[in-house]
């Protein structure tokens, strides 16, 4: 009995440290109350560096719904959250294409392959290259917007994608709790403007809106606007670390490193980085 105990004990212990540094959150989209897509975003932080994946797809697909499966990475410096390497991977209808981004010695060069329809044949392929001018890809705009929000009530993201950089606006409009299935969150309300202009049916549209979990940074709820029509995306698991994003960006308010950062750390946050 005694030694099964032990087994037992190593074996829960072996499964919460792989789970620490690890986060995974995931939502279902829907068209007024009809599900239309199924998305998950992964985080591992991984010594200073935070690995970012993420995908969606569509369900029910017919009249109202294209098929859409897109699927993408990031690497990113969490000592001064900077993209490192970044990854897009899209399907969305017959446009099919491949992007990758890699940011290096202050420039970023881009990989750009368009594939024929839905097949593997490369129709064009681009590399050009950039000055980096501290305009990141679209995962570390959303963790700089999601640090940006908890300290200031309005300010703008850089950003960038498709060849172009963009000053992307954003205002906390309001707090209020959410009651979803994977649990109750308090949240601010902040309203985006992502003014893009990007190739693909999912080409964003007017305001967008999320509803951010105060404790976790994690989004929670987003209603988004494209070109073809709006959806609305809400949470439906939360699967372990739940303290990664918060525990990272903190990191960076606070200019340390993250192997310094203690429980006892994030407590004494000075008042003016307090939510």
């Amino acid at each position: 009995m005694g030694r099964a105990i032990k087994v037992l004990t190593i074996l829960l212990t072996y499964v919460l440290l792989s789970k620490a540094g690890e986060l995974k959150a995931c939502y279902r989209a829907y068209l007024f109350f009809m599900p239309v897509a199924e998305t998950c975003i992964n985080y591992r932080e991984e010594r200073e560096i935070l690995h970012t994946e993420s995908w969606v797809r569509t369900i029910n697909i017919g009249k109202l719904v294209k098929r859409v499966y897109n699927r993408g990475s990031a690497k990113i410096d969490l000592k001064l959250l900077e993209p490192k390497h970044f990854v897009y991977y899209q399907e969305e209808g017959e446009f099919k294409r491949y992007q990758e981004y890699i940011f290096n010695n202050g420039k970023i060069r881009v990989i750009e392959v368009k594939y024929k329809g839905l097949t593997e044949e490369v129709e064009r392929q681009e590399e050009k290259l950039y000055d980096y001018k501290g305009f990141v890809d679209p995962y570390t705009a959303s963790l700089i917007l999601y640090r940006e929000s908890t300290v200031k009530d309005k300010g703008t993201v850089k950003m960038f994608y498709d060849d172009r950089e963009y000053w992307l606006p954003y205002a906390v409009v309001g707090r209020e709790t959410l009651k979803t299935p994977a649990g109750i969150f308090n949240t601010r309300v902040v309203e985006v403007q992502p003014n893009i202009e990007t190739k693909g049916l999912l080409k964003p549209k007017g305001k967008w809106i999320l509803w951010i979990d105060e404790s976790t940074d994690l989004p929670i709820r987003m209603e988004l606007k494209f070109v073809i029509g709006s959806a609305s995306a809400r949470i439906e698991r939360i699967e372990g670390d739940r303290d990664i994003l918060r525990r990272t960006l903190t990191v960076k308010r606070l200019g340390q490193s993250p192997q310094k950062v203690t429980s006892s750390t994030l407590w004494e946050l000075p008042p003016s980085l307090s939510l």
